[in-house]
């Protein structure tokens, strides 16, 4: 009886931490999508997250890398954190979702962080410009994913294997820091 508790209870945490993620997934794209909109309706609108020369989510936005499909990326991360929501309202309901499921939301949720790698790199290294809404999705992409690969693994994600997960996303955390630390070290130290 306590591991069934135990396990549900797990399961409904891992659906609270989808629908807070992918709450946040979606406010960032859909913000995105709008300024893009607004943006394309008049070319002199200054999104409100484009602060500075920096961080100017107007100049990541009007990049070739903004748009990697040939339409912009923002629209992906609504059809995607839609997804997730969704998979957090019925995980959290109790509902038992079958690990083909799970599965395919871990094969979803890599290639969105390969994606996020893509676009870390171009952001960091050929834009040289910081898009904070991007930066949220940067951070919960990471969590989406353990999350999922932990539901694929069901009962086989034992505590080890989800210190392993947990350990990762930290990591994720350190390096990511660490990069846009190291890139805009004179814009950061400049203001500080």
């Amino acid at each position: 009886m306590t591991r069934v508790t135990t396990s549900v209870n797990r399961g409904r945490l891992s659906g609270y931490v989808l629908i807070i993620t992918g709450a946040l997934g979606l406010l960032a794209s859909a913000m995105l999508t709008i300024d893009r909109i607004k943006l394309l309706q008049d070319p002199l609108f200054r999104p409100g997250c484009s602060i500075d020369g920096v961080l100017s989510c107007g100049s990541i936005m009007e990049s070739k890398q903004g748009a990697v499909f040939g339409f912009p990326n923002p629209l992906l991360g609504i059809a995607a954190f839609s997804v997730v929501i969704v998979t957090g309202v019925l995980v959290s309901g109790g509902v038992p979702l079958p690990r083909w499921y799970w599965t395919g939301l871990a094969i979803g949720s890599l290639a969105g962080l390969a994606l996020i790698v893509f676009l870390i790199h171009a952001s960091l290294f050929d834009i040289h410009a910081l898009c904070l809404w991007c930066m949220l999705v940067w951070s919960i992409m990471p969590i989406v994913l353990a999350t999922a690969v932990s539901g694929a693994l069901g009962e086989r994600a034992t505590q080890q294997v989800n210190q392993l997960l947990a350990g990762l996303v930290l990591l994720w955390y350190i390096v990511v820091i660490a990069l846009i630390a190291t890139q805009f070290w004179d814009y950061w130290s400049s203001r500080f």
